[in-house]
C-alpha cells in the first residue's frame, strides 16, 4: 500500500509536469487549472495501473505450473471503470508439483492451497483432498495420519462434484477461475 502511494504521488508530479509542459508549448493560451487536470489524470491513471496489475504481477512471481483455481474480482460504484473491466481482488491457486499422495495408492493428496488477497500476506493452507470420495478436509494440528499415511480424524467436507478446488486438483490441475 505504501508503494502505490508512492506511485500515486511520483505519477501526481509527472502529470503536472506535463500539464506545465502543454501550457508552456501552448505559450500560456491553456489555464492555469491544466496543471492540476494533468496531476490528478496522471494520479488516476497510476492507481488504476497497480489494481490491474496486480494480479498478473503477484502470478509471476508464484511458481512456474501454478494454478488458479479460483479468482474474486472487483467491481464498485467508486471505481465506475471496473464496470467496464472488474480487477481481480483476490484468488484461490496451488501449485501441482507441490501435491503429494499421503501415501502411494492412497488417492488422498496434500496440496498447498494459496489464497492470496490484495493488500494482505499471502494465506497458505495445507489441505487433504480424496478424488475418489469427492471430499477434501484441512490439515490441522490435530491431524494425525496412520503409519500407511491415511489420516485419522480429518473432518472431512463433501462439497460436491462442482467445488472448484476438487475439480481442478482431481482433473490434473486443468485451470479454473
Amino acid at each position: 500500500m505504501f508503494w502505490a502511494l508512492i506511485t500515486a504521488v511520483v505519477a501526481g508530479f509527472a502529470g503536472a509536469g506535463i500539464g506545465l509542459l502543454l501550457r508552456s508549448l501552448s505559450r500560456k493560451r491553456l489555464p492555469q487549472g491544466i496543471i492540476p487536470i494533468c496531476a490528478g489524470l496522471a494520479m488516476l491513471a497510476a492507481t488504476v495501473g497497480t489494481e490491474y496489475g496486480w494480479y498478473p504481477n503477484v502470478l509471476r512471481n508464484m511458481a512456474a505450473d501454478t494454478v488458479v483455481v479460483s479468482t474474486r474480482e472487483q467491481q464498485t460504484w467508486y471505481q465506475p471503470w471496473t464496470y467496464v473491466r472488474p480487477w481481480v481482488r483476490g484468488f484461490i491457486a496451488y501449485s501441482p508439483s507441490e501435491t503429494v499422495e499421503t501415501a502411494p495408492g492412497s488417492g488422498i493428496q496434500v496440496v498447498q492451497i494459496r489464497r492470496q488477497e490484495r493488500w494482505q500476506p499471502q494465506f497458505v493452507l495445507p489441505v487433504l483432498v480424496d478424488c475418489d470420495g469427492a471430499r477434501r478436509a484441512e490439515i490441522t494440528p490435530s491431524t494425525t495420519f496412520t503409519e500407511t499415511g491415511a489420516p485419522v480424524d480429518a473432518g472431512w467436507l463433501s462439497p460436491g462434484r462442482d467445488d472448484p478446488i476438487l475439480n481442478s486438483v482431481c482433473s490434473g490441475g486443468a485451470a479454473g477461475g
